[in-house]
């Protein structure tokens, strides 16, 4: 027994003509005839009668018809479910970030995410975020990450990551060891220091424009390389600075008092398309984001 004689079987039911399940099986009507005959061969029992000119289930077939359709129904499922596989180990992810996430948040969770699913190709770029918009709006991207300090495109969602928070770098070398904390903990200060900025554009700008920088840079980890070396400062994101107990710092980050119209503390949000329906890998990517999101720590609070 095959699943074209059962397909067959069912749609004699509902066609009760030869000619037209040929048609809708798109095959030539002797197949159908042929199949008919085996079917009723391999059971043993006569399935089908002519009743004016009409194909009819006997009683034996109306009896077969019900295990007929939860067969074919198992083989549909049997199919989705490896198609689903096959989707999974050929999936692509196309992400966009703007600099701070692209840069110090997305790696570590891509990494992480690499691990659990080494067949998916994922390929993130850092754009501005007029442009992550942009790709958002025309589906160009699966995911982007963006801060919460602007309107988003229509019909995105949009679902916090991480929080972060701007402040100020020094060095943390013992050449910079003479700056106190409150030298660089206050407006007075702006004037006191040379200012390196980030020449993109960030949720740090609206810090940045506060100073008249003597260098600028395309480059977050160029930024603080500059001032680990010397005495100049720079504003910058908490989360760009690693916390991690055992290793040297090569800056030391410093809380900044929150200007007028001016937040230090912001989100960073996972947003996508709404009413989209995902393929299993996005789904994947989407549910181990908002696992990964719960479990973080803000970078500072």
């Amino acid at each position: 027994m095959n699943i074209l004689k059962l397909r067959i079987l069912m749609l004699i039911d509902k066609f009760h003509k030869a000619t037209d399940v040929a048609e809708a099986l798109q095959v030539k009507q002797p197949t159908v005839s042929f199949h008919m005959k085996s079917l009723e061969k391999e059971m043993g029992v006569s399935l089908f009668s002519l009743q004016q000119g009409r194909i009819m289930l006997t009683e034996a077939g109306k009896k077969l018809l019900p295990y007929a359709k939860q067969i074919i129904s198992l083989e549909q499922e049997a199919r989705h479910a490896v198609d689903e596989l096959t989707e999974e180990s050929q999936a692509q992810l196309h992400l966009s970030a703007e600099s701070i996430s692209g840069t110090y948040l997305l790696p570590t969770l891509m990494a992480k995410f690499a691990q659990r699913y080494p067949d998916c190709r994922i390929q993130l770029e850092i754009q501005s975020p007029d442009t992550i918009k942009q790709l958002l709006k025309q589906g160009e991207i699966d995911f982007a990450f963006l801060d919460d300090r602007d309107s988003l495109p229509e019909y995105t969602v949009a679902e916090p990551v991480a929080s972060d928070q701007v402040g100020v770098i020094r060095s943390a070398s013992a050449l910079a060891s003479a700056f106190k904390s409150e030298e660089v903990n206050g407006p007075d200060m702006l004037d006191k220091h040379t200012w390196v900025k980030y020449s993109g554009s960030s949720v740090v700008d609206q810090y940045s424009s506060l100073v008249k920088p003597h260098l600028e840079i395309n480059s977050w980890e160029a930024v603080k390389q500059v001032v680990s070396g010397g005495e100049a400062l720079a504003f910058f994101p908490a989360s760009g600075v690693d916390n991690n107990e055992n290793a040297v710092p090569s800056v030391k980050w410093l809380p900044y008092p929150e200007a007028d119209n001016k937040r230090s503390h912001y989100q960073i949000n996972i947003v996508y398309q709404q009413d989209t329906h995902m393929n299993l890998m996005q789904q994947a990517f989407l549910d181990f984001i908002r696992r990964e999101g719960l479990e973080m720590n803000s970078y500072r609070t």
